[in-house]
């Protein structure tokens, strides 16, 4: 299993997001699954990320 690369800034956007979510729905449960589901969102995004930069750079790789 890979090791999740969480940056504090990132947590902290879902934490105050969270925050206005419980604001707006006063359901606790409701903001704390919101904000596992950008936690899971933003994992396979950086996975994405890392697999493009990959292709890259093998493709500048070939180039030269």
């Amino acid at each position: 299993m890979k090791r999740i690369k969480l940056d504090w800034k990132h947590a902290l956007f879902f934490f105050l997001l969270m925050g206005g979510i419980y604001c707006i729905t006063e359901s606790f449960f409701m903001s704390l699954g919101i904000m596992l589901l950008l936690f899971v969102v933003d994992y396979f995004l950086q996975q994405l990320d890392e697999k493009l930069k990959e292709k890259a750079n093998r493709n500048n790789e070939e180039q030269q």
